[in-house]
């Protein structure tokens, strides 16, 4: 009678067991801000992360190219975003799936261009 108990138990103690890591498992991720340095130091981001990708407002510097600040999501340019170049020029746009669409700013100097992204990928004036 004693052993019929006790492996009760223990089935009761592991079926609880199984249950709480099936919750934890299920549990949605949380975005979590981090910086990370990327090839070999070339590339730095800072900002939030979700399961080691880029997910949210960050920072991406690229040595020598320019910095990119604005939202990303599953890795990828997501959102509105804006890139400065070494020299000073700025490019404004949104992105979706990590490609520019809509209307795109650049701005050179004092002068400031923009252009509309069509569905097909051409470029026509913005109005």
């Amino acid at each position: 009678m004693k052993k019929i108990n006790s492996r009760m138990v223990f089935e009761i103690i592991t079926i609880i067991g199984i249950l709480i890591f099936a919750v934890i498992s299920l549990m949605p991720s949380a975005t979590k801000r981090k910086s990370v340095r990327l090839d070999h130091g070339r590339m730095n981001y800072s900002g939030a992360m979700l399961n080691h990708k880029f997910d949210g407002h960050g920072t991406l510097h690229i040595q020598k190219e320019g910095n990119y600040v604005g939202n990303f999501a599953n890795g990828r340019f997501e959102g509105s975003g804006e890139f400065t170049g070494p020299s000073g020029w700025r490019l404004q746009g949104d992105f979706s799936k990590g490609e520019l669409n809509g209307v795109v700013k650049l701005q050179v100097g004092n002068k400031t261009y923009a252009k509309k992204i069509t569905e097909d990928g051409k470029l026509e004036n913005a109005n």
